[in-house]
């Protein structure tokens, strides 16, 4: 049981892998303007954001688009930006294999009208301040997707290795997944129902007013509020307590 759960928790990390060398010819590829250490791109059309690698990003909520980033001008140099299908993705260019797991990173700066769509794969961070509508955030890997407001019909939140999410706000349904280690903190997010799925030894915090379906495989654990209703499947040593 062990195997079978850690081998599904990294599948999707696999995946994300293999795609990695295909995304720079996807989409319109935005040329850079600028020298030194700050870069601005000329993006617009674009409601997700995607974060592919090391590097942070800030998104805010703004009447016009805007896309700049920061930092070591080497690195800057091998800063890929693509809009592919109204997703902004920003990661590095393909360096056949060279690793920047040991840089600082660069710091980017994303401001949109509307976001509804938030994910993080590779080691780096996603702060969000305001997002609305039917809403994704996903993480896979180690990094890390923060959203400080949240206001959405349906909420679909996962996290496919060791990251962690934290988020607040109010949902009418939130959907979450976890396969790994890794940490969903709504634990100041109100959602009217959920669907709640933990793969491994990961662990979800949040605040439900209505039924919420609860399925655990591991030692991972669950604990929701606000008077949830609970139907649990557990299979393995996780817990899930609702109140």
């Amino acid at each position: 049981m062990r195997a079978a759960l850690i081998a599904l928790a990294l599948l999707p990390l696999s995946a994300t892998g293999a795609c990695h060398a295909s995304w720079e010819k996807e989409g319109h590829k935005v040329k850079p303007s600028g020298i030194g250490a700050k870069r601005s791109y000329d993006a617009s059309g674009f409601t997700k954001v995607d974060l592919r690698g090391p590097d942070d990003i800030d998104v805010r909520n703004g009447a016009q688009f805007a896309v700049t980033a920061e930092g070591d001008t080497a690195i800057l140099d091998q800063l890929e930006v693509r809009v592919v299908d109204g997703t902004l993705r920003v990661g590095r260019k393909d360096r056949n294999g060279f690793s920047f797991s040991n840089d600082r990173g660069v710091k980017v700066h994303v401001v949109l009208p509307k976001l509804d769509g938030a994910s993080v794969s590779g080691s780096g961070n996603m702060s969000v301040d305001k997002a609305e509508g039917a809403f994704r955030g996903a993480i896979a890997g180690s990094g890390n997707l923060g959203i400080a407001t949240l206001a959405a019909t349906d909420a679909d939140l996962s996290i496919a290795g060791s990251g962690d999410l934290t988020v607040a706000g109010t949902v009418s349904r939130l959907n979450a997944s976890i396969a790994g280690s890794g940490d969903i903190d709504a634990s100041k997010l109100t959602a009217t129902g959920a669907s709640i799925s933990v793969i491994g030894s990961g662990s979800l915090r949040g605040v439900v007013r209505g039924g919420a379906s609860v399925s655990i495989a591991g030692s991972g654990d669950v604990n929701l509020t606000g008077g949830a209703k609970c139907s649990v499947s557990a299979v393995g040593s996780g817990e899930a307590h609702c109140s």
